[in-house]
């Protein structure tokens, strides 16, 4: 058996929550297709001993000692991070190969490299060493990072306590794709689901613009995501908008996103209510423009549907329209993923977002196939969507990653000169504060003095929160409170 073959590899550690995480996630990585356990027997088998003032990594493989290796504590407690750069280097040469992020497992490395600038007073090279060496992230990945967040520098600061970001979710779809782990529940027939979830939603607009005025909160961008918020009718449509635009103060709001990602419940009278309310940024997300894989994952219209409704959205005067496209649905073909690439491309919207398929807990494909996220695209293909988009005059401007991701990529956010998705760059950034209003909904505080978040969730069934809304409304308010006036 050769060792990129193997089926099981058992970790034995001491009991120390985030080293296991880390330990689990960076063997994934290197072993997509095998399970990761921490007892019983494997193929594999890490073990891992704390010897005084090192740390001490043995491998056998099919029974016999492969490598042993012992790393020198620089201080106790040997924090996750450093941990997982002595676990990193053990695995890279027990693989014979590295990975483009490092010891990197988190979702944000973008954030990271605006810590290391700031750090480093902007000293752009000092701040790529520090990623590099720090994370063994490989120079093509440091530098991506460090070019975008630098980009994202403008947008991101100077910080203001005193301004925010709103979140408003609605977790209802026509129905449940494929590869979704998101909380979200399939609308029935009768409306009586998204009408229950309209009247919670509205009593908690109102509970939340009472306190941001109390507050004295500046808004600055606001997010209606899902699920799919285009499943509510016109008329309750309307009444959302009109509950937003009465309840809240928008005069100094940068960027109003929309989510009309499915083109089955776009219409050209709800476009005309998002444009009458000022939204001035709209998704649009066909995942793939081929029409084999939009059946095969759940997806209820055809690459036809999406052009349609681009050509509404258009007409109507909306000038920021973001796209996404997924890599990995369906095991499309190469070919096949840069055919719909390429026919976003000629759509034009000033940001296109490329996606790494993830396979997560919640999503059927998770349920049917396991949460293997082997690599069938090769370095090429990727530098290809890259160079097309770099031809198109589009340009990196947010990243991030996911667990279990097709190839252990990442998700990149692409836009037009001057377009970028300001929301999108502040939730990554995670220096502004960002208030989450409905079911499943999450909040972050954010203290600038301590560089430090709170966060506030809300409950993700959507029936609890619809039945119980004013208890549940009640007790974030009460958070949200006692967070905000930290600072005071």
């Amino acid at each position: 058996m050769k060792i990129e073959e193997i089926d099981q590899v058992v970790l034995i550690m001491p009991d120390v929550p985030s080293w296991k995480n880390g330990a689990r996630e960076l063997t994934k990585s290197f072993f997509p297709n095998a399970k990761v356990v921490f007892e019983g027997a494997g193929d594999l088998v890490i073990q891992t001993t704390v010897q005084s003032d090192q740390i001490v990594f043995a491998a056998q493989f099919d029974q016999q000692e492969l490598k042993r290796e012992t790393y020198r504590i620089s201080e106790k407690p040997v924090d996750s991070n450093e941990f997982k750069g002595f676990f990193y280097r053990f695995m890279s040469d027990i693989a014979s190969h590295t990975l483009p992020w490092g010891s990197l497992t988190g979702i944000k490395p973008v954030k990271i490299t605006h810590e290391l600038l700031l750090q480093n007073r902007h000293d752009e090279a000092l701040a790529l060493k520090d990623f590099k060496d720090q994370y063994f992230v490989s120079t093509e990945k440091a530098e991506l990072a460090l070019d975008i967040a630098k980009n994202e520098m403008p947008i991101v600061y100077p910080n203001d306590s005193k301004k925010i970001s709103l979140y408003i979710g609605v977790p209802i779809c026509p129905a449940k794709c494929a590869y979704c782990s998101f909380v979200s529940t399939v609308a029935d027939k009768k409306g009586k689901l998204c009408a229950d979830y309209l009247r919670a939603l509205l009593i908690e607009i109102r509970a939340f613009a009472e306190l941001i005025r109390d507050q004295r909160l500046s808004i600055d961008t606001l997010y209606i995501g899902g699920g799919t918020p285009s499943i509510f009718s016109a008329e309750q449509l309307d009444a959302l908008l009109k509950a937003v635009s009465s309840e809240f103060d928008l005069s100094n709001i940068r960027e109003f996103t929309f989510e009309a990602g499915r083109p089955e419940t776009t219409t050209l009278e709800k476009l005309k209510l998002l444009k009458q309310y000022h939204v001035n940024r709209l998704c649009l997300n066909p995942q793939s423009m081929n029409d084999a894989t939009l059946r095969a994952v759940g997806r209820l219209h055809t690459a036809e549907d999406i052009r349609n409704v681009y050509q509404m959205i258009r007409e109507i005067g909306f000038d920021c329209v973001n796209m996404d496209l997924i890599v990995g649905l369906n095991e499309e073909r190469p070919e096949i993923v840069l055919s719909s690439l390429q026919k976003v491309i000629q759509l034009h919207p000033e940001n296109l977002t490329v996606h790494s398929l993830a396979i997560k807990k919640g999503s059927r494909l998770r349920e049917e196939e396991g949460c293997q996220y082997e690599q069938i695209y090769s370095k090429d293909f990727y530098d290809e969507i890259s160079n097309r988009l770099k031809s198109s005059e589009y340009r990196p401007y947010y990243l991030y990653r996911q667990k279990y991701a097709q190839g252990n990529g990442e998700n990149i956010g692409y836009c037009l000169n001057g377009s970028e998705g300001i929301y999108n760059i502040l939730m990554m950034a995670e220096r502004q504060t960002i208030i989450g209003i409905g079911a499943g909904a999450t909040g972050k505080v954010y203290h600038p003095e301590q560089n430090r978040l709170n966060k506030v969730y809300t409950v993700k069934d959507i029936r609890t929160y619809n039945a119980r809304a004013e208890e549940i409304i009640a007790k974030k308010i009460k958070a949200y409170r006692q967070y905000l006036e930290m600072d005071d």
